[in-house]
C-alpha cells in the first residue's frame, strides 16, 4: 500500500525541519538556536511546527532517532547470539557502533560539539552507551557471580570513557581518525583494566 497523500506530507514537512535545524546548528551551534530561527529558515508557519514537534530539543531526538534504533539493534543481534563467557565476541567490541553511527552524522555532531554541545551529546547518546556496556559485561560474565554495584561502578566507568573520547575526537577533525581507529584506540586503553577487574 503506498503512502497516502497526508503521511508524504507530514514526512516533507518532518525533513525540511529537520534540513532547517541542521544547516542552522552548523552555522550557530545548538544553543542559539530558537525555533523562530527554525521556522523561517524552513518557511514554515509556527503552528506547523508544534502539530510536530514540541520543542527544538524534540526536534533533535526525531531526526536522530535512527542512532539509538542502531544501538538497539546491536544489543539485540548480540542477544540473538548469546555470546557467552566462550564466546568469540570481543570486550568492547559492540561500543564501535556508537563509533560507527556518529562518523555516519558527523556532518551534525561535530558542529554542535565544537559550539558548546558536548553536553547534548552526552546527554542524548550516554543511555544507549550504558545499556551497551552493561550488556556486553554481562555477557562475557555469564555464570560468575559478581557484586551488582561493582559491575554497575565498570558500567560508569567504561561508559563515561567512551563519551570522553567520543568528545574528543569529534572536538578534533582535523585529525584524520576513522570510527574503526578510534574504537580500536578505545579498546586498548580500556580492556586491560576490565579484564583484570572481572577475574579478580
Amino acid at each position: 500500500m503506498s503512502p497516502s497523500p497526508t503521511d508524504r506530507r507530514v514526512r516533507r514537512t518532518r525533513e525540511l525541519l529537520r534540513r532547517a535545524f541542521l544547516s542552522l546548528v552548523a552555522e550557530k551551534g545548538y544553543d542559539r538556536i530558537t525555533v523562530q530561527d527554525i521556522l523561517d529558515r524552513a518557511d514554515v508557519g509556527r503552528s506547523t511546527f508544534y502539530a510536530h514537534y514540541r520543542d527544538k530539543e524534540d526536534l533533535l531526538h526525531a531526526g536522530f532517532e535512527d542512532i539509538r534504533a542502531a544501538l538497539a539493534g546491536d544489543r539485540n543481534a548480540g542477544e540473538r547470539e548469546g555470546p557467552g563467557p566462550g564466546a568469540d565476541a570481543e570486550l568492547l567490541q559492540p561500543l564501535l557502533a556508537v563509533f560507527t553511527h556518529v562518523e555516519g552524522h558527523g556532518q551534525f555532531w561535530g558542529p554542535v560539539s565544537r559550539k558548546g554541545g558536548a553536553d547534548l551529546i552526552t546527554r542524548f547518546l550516554r543511555e544507549g552507551v550504558d545499556d551497551l556496556v552493561r550488556r556486553d559485561l554481562q555477557s562475557h560474565l555469564r555464570g560468575s557471580a559478581i557484586d551488582p554495584t561493582q559491575l554497575e561502578a565498570a558500567v560508569q566507568f567504561v561508559a563515561g570513557a567512551c563519551m570522553g573520547l567520543l568528545i574528543w575526537w569529534l572536538d578534533h577533525e582535523d585529525i584524520p581518525t576513522s570510527a574503526e581507529e578510534i574504537h580500536s584506540t578505545f579498546r586498548r586503553l580500556a580492556t586491560p583494566g576490565l579484564e583484570r577487574f572481572l577475574a579478580s
